[in-house]
């Protein structure tokens, strides 16, 4: 979308500053996004440019620079409820199209891991094999060791292969030393956007981690666990999470990959029983 916007526009997207951001944002409101889309639109460029700035394609990320539309604390989520079905869709399509794509998804719905503990993840944290398998995640400046739900531990070591260290989730694009990059926050949401609805609607890691909460939720978890679970800082979140649990009917419909049409197996998931994290 802002490649489009920019070459519609005569400008380079690497070459882009706050100002034509703004202009960006504008164009955006105008066709009718909503706040909670430009939210989704800012994260993805702001993941672009830090993947940018990281390799030395920019200097700096310019959309620190953007007014973003702030969520009000309390108001009920507008995160899409995905329905079971469809994440049980979506974890077929995974398994189907990329080995990372699905070990992601399945830390996402199946435990709970954010997007960004799961890629700081070494193969080496993984321990133990199905259905007793753990992993260290590092949150909020601690380490703690987490349980993984039986298939997702599974997944995890069909994404490892034979590795025994380096990162479990590396980038397809090797340094000029050859040696395997951590995969970033951009490649991982170029991963995820493989995962799309009939109507074209991306999947998204938020959508796919709120399943989890709300699931959780429903079979009788409280909120004070699953704020810690969540690594959230007060249950605040988490009650916005679980206010509406009906999922809307775009959300039932069965994702496909992006110009991949593949008519995915059945796989049953549903709300798992809550898992132990054992702070270290």
């Amino acid at each position: 979308m802002f490649g489009r916007w920019c070459a519609q526009h005569h400008s380079v997207p690497l070459a882009a500053d706050t100002a034509t951001l703004a202009a960006f944002g504008l164009a955006r409101q105008a066709a009718g996004d909503s706040d909670a889309t430009m939210r989704r639109r800012w994260s993805s460029l702001s993941s672009f440019f830090q993947y940018a700035v990281h390799t030395g394609n920019a200097a700096s990320n310019p959309v620190d620079g953007v007014d973003r539309p702030v969520e009000l604390s309390g108001n009920p989520s507008r995160t899409t409820l995905l329905s079971a079905d469809a994440v049980d869709a979506c974890l077929a399509m995974a398994a189907l199209l990329d080995p990372r794509l699905e070990a992601l998804v399945a830390m996402l719905v199946r435990d709970g891991i954010k997007l960004g503990e799961a890629l700081a993840i070494d193969v080496d944290d993984i321990s133990g094999r199905p259905p007793r398998t753990s992993v260290t995640i590092r949150r909020n400046g601690k380490t703690r060791r987490v349980t993984l739900d039986e298939s997702t531990a599974r997944a995890l070591r069909r994404c490892a292969g034979r590795r025994t260290d380096q990162p479990l989730f590396i980038s397809d694009h090797r340094a000029r030393t050859r040696t395997p990059q951590r995969l970033s926050r951009f490649g991982a949401d170029h991963l995820l956007r493989q995962l799309r609805y009939d109507n074209d609607e991306r999947v998204t890691a938020n959508e796919l981690r709120r399943f989890y909460i709300t699931s959780q939720h429903q079979s009788g978890a409280a909120l004070d666990d699953l704020r810690d679970d969540a690594g959230l800082s007060d249950t605040r979140g988490i009650t916005r999470f679980v206010a509406k649990h009906q999922p809307s009917p775009a959300s039932s419909a069965t994702p496909t990959a992006a110009a991949t049409p593949i008519e995915p197996p059945a796989i049953n998931v549903r709300s798992n029983p809550r898992r132990r994290r054992t702070p270290t």
